[in-house]
């Protein structure tokens, strides 16, 4: 079974995207999707989430909620199974260093970009129907 963990990220009231790599050899390519990537070995979801987002936005997130985990059968076919993580990083998103992928975008919900990975767009939709709403000061 192959492990994986994905990132809901928000700054502020928007969601920060990854538009993919246009290469034939990966899923998805040149569709906007989210940040999170493959369990290693003997590494937890939480572990795996921290680390990605590192690599992928050069961001020390420490605050993370868990918001849900599936099953699901990869592009290959394989039985797979992903932890949803989800993170405001607002006060630390203009310190972001894009490392992976072609950019990263904030969009709000009624602007996400096409073309976009359906599971992500499925996610960010539940997420956004029950996320808690910020109360204005």
């Amino acid at each position: 079974m192959r492990y994986s963990a994905a990132a809901i990220l928000t700054v502020g009231d928007r969601y920060v995207l990854q538009l993919r790599d246009a290469s034939a050899a990966i899923a998805f390519p040149a569709h906007w999707g989210l940040f999170g990537g493959e369990v290693d070995k003997g590494e937890s979801p939480l572990d795996a989430i921290r680390r990605e987002i590192n690599e992928e936005l050069a961001l020390d997130v420490a605050e993370w909620r868990e918001v849900g985990s599936f099953a699901y059968a990869a592009v290959s076919g394989e039985p797979s199974h992903s932890v949803i993580f989800a993170a405001d990083i607002t006060d630390r998103w203009a310190s972001h260093l894009l490392r992976e992928g072609q950019a990263a975008g904030v969009f709000h919900f009624e602007e996400l970009p096409t073309p976009i990975i359906p599971l992500a767009l499925t996610l960010i939709s539940h997420y956004h129907a029950t996320r808690p709403q910020r109360v204005a000061p």
